[in-house]
């Protein structure tokens, strides 16, 4: 294990410092553009090393956090602890147009778009780690399946952090197996949901690992078994919660949904804006619960149909938006072939995956050409792989932006309109 100093010449696409080292190139994970740093070796391969910053020696970043979380140097929960969520605003930008640089016009874009920061203490939705050997409920080590112990937590609901000491003692009565928990809570934490999940290759959950509400202090509102593809085992208590946006949102334990309390109110009205008041047919295809359709539908009632390939999203989107066509259980690039002759006068949205859309979904708008597409990415990189494409079949970007919804981490979302 070497140990070098280093001048991080900037921030690339993961949240690494970048450096030159005796012709090897370094990633240095806690480093900041600007600054000399001492780093460790951690792996080497073909020239690239992957290296952690022991200490900072020259004037630190003005987005650096001084003090940051003190399970930071093992925990996994976040892997940029060190960058002030709104100082380090500038420097989102920089991850999503270095993680995009394969698309120079896109990355340049990128690096100039505008950045909606958020506060800390913001995850509605996360998933701890369970081991019983240990007795310890958190969130995973850096690159390693060893669960750290979180006696505090930055990035976690208050509620949920509140609930640890008495969610490990009750686990450690009822559950002998490692188990991922779920947890989920609506917007102003009066409501919270849990599940425990199998691990993979671990054995099915029984029933009786869940704990009983009596053992829980602060605890969720309702407790259950999650399976395979989204199927719920109720136990006690409720299933969801609900989200009090301008149209209120039924959202199940287990169901994909934006996880920053500070940023969906001001996502659902940012949305609606973009869409604006034209009541176009909104062809939703990754729905979800319906949150982005429901946004569309606030800014004018329009015919909507919502293509989500979890069968509890879909139900939850049929309950949320009663006058929409719901197509469950069948991917997006399905709802289309079987869709016909779609008018082009339309609004077509896109949530992908981090995978970004499919190359049949891509060849299949290109070939509709909605009028209108709104893209909310979650991966730099595959955003700019999907818009690349549909530029090239006669779209052009009239709106992009950037929405940091997981402050003290690496991930940026792109919100994009193709016209």
């Amino acid at each position: 294990m070497a140990i070098v100093e280093l001048d991080i010449t900037k921030i690339v696409g993961g949240g690494r410092g970048l450096a030159h080292h005796e012709g090897d190139t370094w990633m240095v994970s806690g480093a900041l553009p600007r600054e000399q740093v001492h780093a460790e070796s951690l792996t080497t391969r073909k020239g690239i090393v992957e290296g952690n910053t022991l200490e900072i020696l020259s004037a630190p970043h003005p987005a650096r956090e001084t003090a940051p979380c003190i399970h930071s140097p093992q925990c996994g929960g976040c892997d940029c602890p060190h960058i002030l969520p709104e100082a380090g605003a500038a420097l989102k930008a920089e991850i999503a147009a270095e993680a995009a640089r394969g698309w120079p016009e896109l990355s340049g874009l990128l690096r100039e778009a505008p950045v909606r920061a958020s506060p800390l203490a913001y995850r509605l939705r996360a998933q701890l780690h369970w081991d019983p050997d240990q007795g310890i409920l958190g969130f995973y080590r850096h690159r390693s399946n060893i669960v750290e112990t979180i006696s505090q937590c930055r990035i976690l609901s208050p509620r949920l952090v509140r609930s640890l000491p008495s969610l490990t003692d009750a686990l450690s009565h009822s559950c002998p197996h490692p188990v991922n928990l779920e947890w989920l809570e609506n917007l102003d934490g009066s409501q919270a949901v849990a599940a425990l999940k199998r691990v993979e290759r671990g054995p099915e959950v029984p029933v009786s690992a869940v704990p009983a509400a009596d053992a829980l202090d602060d605890g969720p509102n309702g407790f259950h078994v999650l399976e395979a593809y989204g199927d719920l085992v109720r136990v006690w208590g409720r299933d969801h919660v609900r989200m009090a946006l301008p149209i209120s949102l039924e959202v199940p334990i287990g169901a994909f949904f934006q996880g920053n309390r500070h940023l969906v109110p001001w996502l659902f009205q940012r949305i609606a804006e973009l869409v604006g008041p034209e009541p176009v047919p909104t062809w939703d295809l990754h729905a979800g619960v319906g949150f982005l359709a429901a946004a569309a539908t606030h800014a004018s009632p329009r015919p909507l149909v919502l293509a989500e390939t979890l069968k509890a999203s879909g139900r939850a989107a049929r309950r949320n938006l009663p006058e929409a066509t719901i197509r469950f259980g069948t991917p997006a690039e399905e709802v289309l072939r079987r869709s016909g002759r779609i008018p082009r006068e339309s609004l077509a949205i896109v949530d992908p995956p981090r995978a970004g859309l499919s190359s049949d979904l891509r060849r299949r708008l290109a070939g509709w050409h909605p009028d209108r597409l709104l893209m909310l990415a979650c991966d730099p990189a595959t955003w700019a792989r999907d818009t690349a494409d549909l530029l090239g079949k006669g779209y052009k970007l009239a709106h992009l932006e950037l929405i940091d919804l997981f402050p003290s981490t690496h991930h940026v979302e792109v919100l994009s309109v193709l016209v």
